[in-house]
């Protein structure tokens, strides 16, 4: 249950720092949400694990709501750098930005504050890569979304089109992740406003290769790289594409999340794009689906390879998968139904084959099935992170 309404003061030149799950309402003075400035009744939503730094320049009293497990800090700084600034007030109307940094560096803070700093002169084009913390779509895709006006959070973008990729980090399988990406580079084409966010797997040669491909795919005018050390390989890869390289410092202030609370964040991100699903049975023969993982292998011999790695694991669940149907388990494999001329896909679960030939899957969507692309992450019906497939193909 949510505490009671608490005013609190917070002093010319401080910042508010809100920590989901909390809101809070402007009662008087003004506010600053990276670059985003709300009006006096407008509510204002950390989620879980999530926070928003809430700064007035002469000074602010605020009304703030706590969850449970939230909480409020305010901090006697502005706690966006002046790098930050610097760096909005070099661009001009016409530039391609990617960011690139490690978990928890600031990463989606920056592009939101790009955003606001520039959607004002014009529509602005946001690349939701990080597939694993998206804040535009759901866990295990990447997105395209449009934006024409101020928002404290990205999240308040619809998704102009989604992306599967099936697994929640590129460090499954990179040529999956970065077939996905070549795709929506693609469809972005010459757009000049827009703003590229990236997961937070840097460290390693695998994880700059990828990064360094990235850039060379999506060809960026910016690099921005954030809270990061030596990383050559980024530098050559930016050359190559002519892009001009930015290092910028850490907000002052990041709620760390540790890998149980970025999993809890995803399940919750499940649980909202599964809203009101329900199990559905139609003919296998029906059915036209795909792996994304194995193209090309019969959906029958992919069930078998999902089921049986589980069984390898000895996967106590395992025990209540009948044949090809993982129904009576409670569990499926995370997949996206397609449909018209639709740019996003349904989530479902896809639950197996039963014995009478039917393919059982658990989700929102009513109506007519054009394809199904199935994952490689495994849920439960309450939306909890069973297993991963791990891939048996080079990378």
């Amino acid at each position: 249950m949510p505490s009671e309404a608490k005013r609190l003061p917070v002093g010319p030149n401080s910042t508010l720092i809100l920590k989901g799950p909390a809101s809070a309402r402007l009662v008087e003075g003004s506010l600053e949400v990276l670059g985003y400035r709300p009006g006096s009744k407008e509510r204002l939503v950390a989620k879980p694990w999530r926070s928003l730094p809430l700064y007035s320049r002469e000074g602010a009293i605020v009304e703030v709501s706590l969850g449970e497990g939230g909480g409020a800090e305010i901090v006697g700084e502005d706690t966006i750098p002046d790098d930050w600034r610097e760096l909005s007030s070099s661009l001009g109307d016409s530039f391609r930005l990617m960011v690139i940094g490690m978990v928890d560096s600031g990463k989606t803070s920056l592009i939101t504050y790009l955003y606001n700093t520039h959607v004002p002169r014009g529509r602005m084009v946001v690349a939701d890569l990080d597939m694993g913390q998206s804040e535009i779509c759901p866990p295990t895709t990447i997105a395209l979304a449009i934006g024409g006006k101020p928002s404290p959070s990205l999240s308040a973008l619809e998704p102009n089109r989604v992306y599967p990729v099936g697994y929640t980090s590129p460090s499954y399988l990179t040529s999956r992740a970065l077939e996905s990406v070549a795709e929506l580079s693609s469809t972005i084409g010459s757009e000049r406003r827009l703003l590229v966010n990236t997961d937070g797997w840097v460290d390693g040669e695998a994880a700059r290769r990828h990064k360094s491909q990235l850039i060379r795919i999506l060809k960026p005018s910016h690099v921005v790289l954030i809270g990061m050390g030596e990383a050559d390989d980024l530098v050559e890869a930016s050359e190559e594409v002519g892009a001009e390289l930015t290092r910028v410092s850490a907000p002052k202030v990041v709620l760390k999340r540790d890998l149980s609370a970025r999993k809890a964040l995803r399940e919750l991100s499940y649980a909202r794009y599964l809203r009101g699903a329900r199990l559905r049975s139609i003919p296998r023969r029906w059915l036209r689906a795909r792996p994304l993982l194995l193209a090309g292998l019969p959906l029958e011999d992919y069930l078998r390879e999902v089921i049986g790695e589980m069984e390898e694991s000895a996967h106590h669940l395992t025990m209540l998968v009948n044949g090809l149907e993982m129904t009576e388990a409670g569990i499926g494999i995370l997949s996206y139904i397609w449909a018209g001329d639709r740019h996003e896909p349904s989530l479902a679960l896809f639950m197996g084959i039963d014995d009478k030939g039917f393919a059982r899957f658990y989700t929102p969507y009513e109506g007519t099935i054009e394809l199904m692309e199935v994952g490689a992450v495994i849920l439960s019906t309450d939306c909890r992170e069973v297993y991963v497939l791990r891939p048996r193909i080079n990378v």
